[in-house]
């Protein structure tokens, strides 16, 4: 087997969750027929269920899941401890509830399926039947707190902040406005005195901060759309396989949606080519730029670039 890309364990899990199900009412399939089903590579679907195959109450192989790989078919059972009813409790089932109903949007997830079905029954006893309207609640990182106290005191801070789009750290001065998360990262909003404009900063890119003793009391406004207020704007249409859609999951995306050949048209906001050379390069021959079309030979010139570097060294 090859080695995997390095893709986030949580987007495996999830998909595990849509994963195991299916497999269940099947028993037996073609390792072939299941990876286009769920938009995966051989490789990664075997990865995949590498994993889900240690998962069990003990490390009793009788207490296993029975899952194995026969050539190119896969074998599915489960174990006897899932003939039991389980005993949840109120919390375990309502995170059990969310975190499925969160698989559901994944590639190859049936709507119709069992998963969903117990997550409707499950849910109706629970009395979370709406469980869109929830939001989770993540892990802070270190150092969240303090930031999200400076802001609550509208405090201006000096930072180090890291920018993708030059590769440049830079000194910035922040009148802070709000500390929030969004999918998978933090964020900080404020109005940078040194650019005279609001800005928002991933915090994980901050890479110190000192608080300035000053505060700000300049009206805070409404926070408004990714990118609404950056010039030089591009909506960037990309095809790309299914398997390696995990790379843009840190991005805020304007849509995506499955097409044949197992891959996606995902569109997405670039407010600098540059970044889009570096994530084009990263992705490699899993992805094409679609549209605009000046820009389909973008991520092919920066390869091209790279490797002429490392011929002269």
């Amino acid at each position: 087997m090859k080695r995997q890309a390095n893709r986030p364990i949580n987007v495996r899990l999830r998909r595990l969750l849509v994963m195991l199900p299916w497999l269940q009412e099947r028993g037996t399939v073609s390792t072939h027929e299941m990876a286009a089903h769920f938009g995966v590579t051989v490789d990664e679907l075997v990865a995949d269920l590498t994993l889900a195959s240690l998962c069990g109450v003990s490390q009793d192989p009788r207490d296993l899941i029975d899952l194995y790989v026969d050539g190119d078919e896969i074998h599915f059972g489960l174990p006897k401890y899932f003939d039991r009813p389980l005993r949840l409790t109120a919390p375990e089932a309502f995170s059990l509830v969310v975190s499925a109903a969160a698989a559901r949007s994944l590639p190859g997830s049936d709507p119709d399926g069992a998963l969903s079905s117990a997550i409707d029954k499950i849910a109706r006893v629970i009395g979370a039947e709406n469980v869109s309207g929830f939001d989770v609640e993540l892990e802070a990182p270190d150092g969240i707190d303090e930031l999200r106290d400076a802001a609550r005191r509208r405090a201006v801070i000096e930072m180090e902040y890291w920018s993708p789009e030059t590769a440049i750290t830079s000194a910035r001065t922040v009148s802070l406005f709000e500390v929030f998360v969004e999918g998978a990262h933090w964020y900080v909003r404020g109005f940078d005195l040194g650019r005279d404009a609001e800005r928002t900063f991933r915090f994980d890119r901050i890479e110190s901060w000192t608080d300035s003793g000053r505060a700000d009391s300049r009206p805070i406004s409404p926070r408004r759309a990714w990118f609404e207020d950056a010039d030089d704007v591009q909506d960037v249409s990309l095809l790309i396989d299914a398997g390696w859609l995990w790379v843009l999951d840190q991005y805020p995306l304007i849509e995506s949606a499955p097409i044949d050949d197992g891959q996606m048209r995902v569109r997405l906001v670039v407010t600098s080519e540059r970044w889009l050379e570096r994530l084009m390069v990263r992705l490699g021959p899993h992805a094409a730029i679609e549209s605009p079309q000046h820009l389909r030979g973008l991520g092919a010139d920066a390869a091209r670039r790279v490797l002429a570097r490392y011929e002269r060294t």
